[in-house]
This record gives structure tokens, sequence and C-alpha cells, in this order.
């Protein structure tokens, strides 16, 4: 059955992936998929406990800072923890950025990862819907969470959140959103106090960041991956990691880019956009991601970085998004509940540091 998949939707012909005509066909996939994918989503939400539904929605325009001109709205899907009080404290607050290759996928992916971090946390659970490729190339996914972010510090008042508490989480292209976006809102303040003309940023803190096999290097090839894969038997289809790529990078110019492969930015760039501490990465062994997943941690570590890094023994790429109506893998929430620990702890250490 895949490989009647891959033949129906085989990219191989799309030599050109700026031409329009390649463009509308790569979007006509990108649309099966993601029906498929929301399909997918709806029996992974079956199994008992079922995941919490979030509390309510807000939407906002982009288009305000990023380079690319790109404007748009993004939706912002909040879910609140017990307790929530804005009155009397502001809360710390996780933004998510959901997974699909940049291509699919949705802010309501995450459900379980929301349950397991208003469990767990006090925070605030904020999901991005940001834009998606074909329709809108690199960097526009990037820009929109970067603007999400500053939304919600500009905002921070009327939502109740505290600005100065912000992680980040992500899966898979979200997990490279999570390292990529601080590095373009590093960019954007350093280009804001050279230039005055320049709209200012509202003053906010990324103290903590939680990546789910997080794909680092689009420097590499896939082929290159698969060969240092211990399974690559276990990758994602090549009908997927076509689509993906050819929608998300048209331009291959683009894939040296930090803001697209945070293993290409410098050391300074690491060292002045990413938080200090509280950094978790997790990768899965069977994925063709492990290896770039490890190298990265090291690097940062490196660069004097404190990170919990862990390779999720035998599983897959989302293997925590499996769409078993019956059950969900419990490696998935062992795994929640590590991650969880990492936020608590730059919570509350933040929270004797901020202002508010």
């Amino acid at each position: 059955m895949l490989s009647y998949i891959n033949r129906l939707f085989d990219l191989a012909p799309y030599l050109h992936p700026n031409t329009s005509t390649s463009r509308r066909q790569l979007q006509i996939q990108a649309y099966v998929w993601r029906y498929l994918a929301k399909a997918g989503f709806w029996f992974h939400s079956l199994p008992l406990p079922r995941p919490p539904k979030h509390t309510f929605v807000k939407a906002f325009t982009t288009g305000n800072y990023g380079r690319s001109g790109s404007k748009g709205t993004v939706y912002l899907y909040f879910y609140l923890p017990e307790g929530f009080q804005p009155k009397r404290r502001k809360h710390p607050v996780i933004v998510n950025l959901h997974g699909g290759g940049f291509t699919m996928g949705s802010a309501t992916d995450d459900r379980r990862w929301a349950g397991a971090a208003l469990q767990n946390t006090t925070a605030v659970f904020v999901s991005v819907e940001y834009r998606l490729a074909p329709e809108n190339p690199f960097p526009v996914a990037v820009e929109d969470c970067c603007e999400a972010i500053l939304h919600l510090a500009a905002n921070s008042e009327g939502y109740g959140i505290d600005p100065y508490r912000i992680a980040l989480s992500g899966f898979s292209a979200g997990a490279n959103l999570v390292f990529t976006v601080p590095l373009m809102l590093s960019s954007w303040q350093t280009r804001s106090l050279a230039d005055t003309d320049l709209p200012q940023l509202p003053s906010y803190d990324i103290v903590s960041i939680v990546a789910f096999y997080p794909p680092l290097d689009f420097r590499v090839t896939r082929d290159s991956k698969r060969a240092s894969s211990k399974r690559p038997d276990k990758a994602l289809p090549t009908v997927l990691t076509k689509l993906f790529d050819a929608s998300y990078m048209p331009e291959p110019s683009n894939a040296s880019s930090p803001f697209a492969s945070p293993a290409a930015a410098s050391s300074d760039m690491l060292r002045q956009a990413l938080p200090s501490g509280y950094i978790g990465l997790y990768s899965c062994e069977w994925d063709t991601l492990n290896a770039e997943g490890l190298a990265f941690a090291k690097r940062l570590e490196h660069l004097g970085k404190s990170v919990e890094y862990e390779s999720m023994p035998e599983v897959v790429h989302g293997f925590d998004k499996a769409p078993n109506p019956l059950s969900v893998d419990p490696k998935a929430d062992l795994f929640y509940r590590k991650a969880c620990v990492i936020l608590r702890q730059a919570i509350d250490q933040e929270a004797q540091k901020s202002p508010t």
C-alpha cells in the first residue's frame, strides 16, 4: 500500500518547485495529507483519558516585523490551568509549536502534551496555528511564531501571563521552530536597536525550550540522514519528506540559513539567543533525525548551555502521535513528564527574578 502511495504522489519530476504548476501540485498533495492527518489525530484523541479541549482562541494579524513581507492571520489556542486567576497573579506561559513538516498539522495536534503540561505545571498553554507551506514557504512559519511571542508579550496584561516566564515546546517541525524562533527574534532585536525607525520589540524572556525529535540541519540530505539511522526501514515515507522539503524549502540555498537550520547558526548566535539552561531535547532512536539531535545537544553543552538530552529507545519519529484508537504509547507519557520537570524548574526559578 505504501509503495502505491509513493508512486501516486511521487515528487521526483518536480525539479523546479518554484514554478506555478508544481506549486499547485504540491498544494493538492498537501490538502490530501492534511485531511489524512486530521483523521489520524481524531483517532489519536479517542483513548482514555481524553485530551483537554482549548478554552478559547485568539487571532492576530502577522507581518509587522518579518522581512518576508507576508501578512496573514495567526490563531492562538489557549488552554488554561486549574485555578487560573489572572487578577491575582500572572501565570507563566508555554508556547507550543506543532509538527507536520511545515506543511500539515494544526494547533490542536498536541492536546495530550497540553494535558500533561497543565497537570504538571502552573503555566498557561498556548498552541500556535502558524501558516503552512507550500502556500507559505520559508521563512513564513518562523516569522509567524516570532510574532506570536511578541503578541503575547505585548498583550500579557490582558492574557494574565508573565512575559518574563515564556517557555517554548515543539514537535518535529515545531521542534525546529523552538530553536529558529529565538534566533530570529534575537536578530530582530539587534536590528531594531540599530534602527530606531523600525518597530521596537516588547520586553520578554524565553526561559526554557523543550524539543521533541527536531529536524535541525536541512543542509544534510535525506539520503545521508537515512544512512546514519539505526533503522532506515522505520524512516518517514519518502513521499512525505519530498513533499515537506519541496513545500517549505523551494530555494535550496535557504537550507544554510540559521533560521531554517539551527545547526547552521554560529556559536555566538546560539549563545546569545537561547536560554542558558532548562533545554530539553528528545530524539527517537529509530528516527533519521536521531544523530543530528545528539550532535546539536553536544554542541549546546560545549557552548555552556545546560541540556537534558535523551534518545527515546526503540521508537520512531512521531511515536507519541500514533493514530491508535485503543491506547497511547506509555513511553509518551514518560517523556512528557520528564519534559515537564524541566519546564517546572525553569518557571519556578525565573519566578524569583521576574519583575512582575
